[in-house]
């Protein structure tokens, strides 16, 4: 039995190379999942999810998280959502969805979107041994994806990260979570020094600070601000995994 352990181990390791495309088992989301160095199974994990902007360059984006990542422990999943902004969102070729599945997206890309991350997260608490609650971030457009996941599904997370984003409080019909996780759930808001006071960046910064106001009226106590220097717009994977990493090691 240990041998055969062993071998499923191997296996799970090579089939989730960096930056490998997957689908959920119960659900039509696809994913990019890299698991980190010196993985192996019968131990639980950090996760990290990571959600791409209006760019859509999923892989490219999981990649420079991977590099971020180093020798941290984090598993990074970077579902291929569809709420990241832009209207346009299926003529992007990064997507490979079938038909049937963006029929279903079409219907609800909201549902879609929190069904799915929800979904790719249980898969990979099920085979990698992702713990069962993730860090989430995400940046510029991918901020609608991010806010709507703080608001509606706070039980979820261990701490948020949004780096500068977008927020249009989209995905929000059924309204904000009360949750008593929402509380205390630590949400660190990274902007760039630069360009916050001239178009584009200003009206990124904007939004970022209505969406803190938004959570301190329902009830997110924890929420912060990190000011980056000598950084440009961007998805901040350096400062935004250095962070979970201080949560994570001090837990």
């Amino acid at each position: 039995m240990g041998m055969l352990r062993l071998c499923i181990a191997f296996a799970l390791l090579f089939t989730a190379s960096a930056e490998e495309l997957r689908t959920a088992s119960d659900h039509p989301m696809q994913y990019y999942l890299s698991l980190p160095r010196g993985w192996t199974a019968g131990r639980h994990w950090p996760v990290v999810v990571v959600i791409e902007s209006a760019n859509r360059q999923f892989q490219e984006t999981m990649g420079i998280f991977a590099k971020a990542r180093g020798d941290m422990p984090f598993i990074l999943v970077a579902p291929l959502v569809t709420t990241n902004g832009g209207a346009n969102y299926r003529q992007a070729e990064t997507y490979s969805y079938s038909e049937a599945v963006w029929s279903r997206i079409e219907q609800d890309r909201c549902r879609f979107d929190m069904d799915g991350i929800r979904a790719a997260a249980s898969d990979v608490q099920k085979l990698f041994g992702g713990e069962d609650r993730y860090f989430l971030t995400g940046w510029e457009a991918g901020g609608h994806t991010v806010w709507s996941m703080i608001f509606q599904h706070p039980e979820a997370l261990r701490a948020v990260a949004p780096a500068v984003t977008n927020y249009a409080g989209r995905c929000l019909d059924s309204g904000f979570s009360t949750a008593s996780a929402r509380a205390n759930l630590p949400i660190a808001v990274f902007q760039v020094a630069s360009g916050r006071d001239v178009a584009p960046g200003r009206f990124v910064y904007e939004q970022s600070q209505q969406a803190q106001k938004i959570a301190a009226e329902h009830g997110f106590r924890k929420v912060s601000e990190r000011i980056v220097a000598d950084k440009p717009h961007g998805p901040l994977a350096d400062e935004v995994l250095a962070y979970f990493a201080s949560l994570w090691g001090s837990r």
